[in-house]
């Protein structure tokens, strides 16, 4: 195939499309989603994990509370007027106890509007960076390998719940084989996700 002189030296030099007339590619096809739209897509699913989180929280103090007042009833203990009172309810939260003695406040197992709650990440108690955290993975409560940890599947010393008046609904573990942890499936469940986030 022959080709003309000028053609050959315009496609060796690059200027083929100069004088051959060739079209120009558009402009490259815009994303179908901008940055606002996948700004507002993680802003929805952030919300969404949220909503998750603050329903097994409501689920795990609602269960715990049941479990109470089970064990109240069961020691003629039981006062179900007494939730209906605030001075009443909150005199009777559930507190967490650790270490070998169960002598170190954890925290309390209730809103996450407090500031000692367990719930409130932002809080001594709650927080991933607090030595007296069950969150913390690196402090005796919240480790995979301390004895007194509530992440500890081995754990023989894991933290205790207790109510205002000092009587032990259980242990916050993950070591189902011991006779006083408490297993139900809302707080274990809770409890595996926390330790392994």
């Amino acid at each position: 195939m022959q080709m003309g002189f000028a053609p050959v030296l315009a496609s060796t030099l690059g200027l083929g499309c100069l004088l051959t007339a060739c079209e120009t590619p558009g402009p490259a096809a815009a994303p179908q989603h901008t940055e606002a739209a996948s700004d507002h897509q993680i802003e929805r699913e952030q919300r969404a994990l949220e909503h998750r989180r603050l329903r097994l929280e409501y689920k795990v103090l609602t269960e715990l509370k049941k479990l109470r007042n089970s064990r109240q009833a069961s020691t003629g203990d039981a006062e179900p007027s007494r939730e209906e009172d605030p001075e009443a309810a909150a005199a009777n939260e559930l507190l967490l106890f650790g270490g070998a003695n169960r002598e170190v406040f954890l925290g309390c197992l209730c809103d996450e509007q407090r500031a000692d709650s367990v719930f409130n990440m932002l809080g001594e108690h709650g927080s991933h960076q607090s030595a007296t955290s069950i969150r913390n993975k690196f402090a005796a409560y919240g480790s995979n390998h301390d004895d007194t940890s509530a992440c500890n599947s081995a754990a023989t010393h894991p933290p205790v719940v207790l109510d205002s008046d000092g009587k032990s609904l259980g242990l916050l573990t993950l070591n189902g084989s011991l006779k006083r942890s408490i297993t139900v499936p809302s707080v274990t469940d809770w409890l595996a996700r926390m330790c392994g986030e």
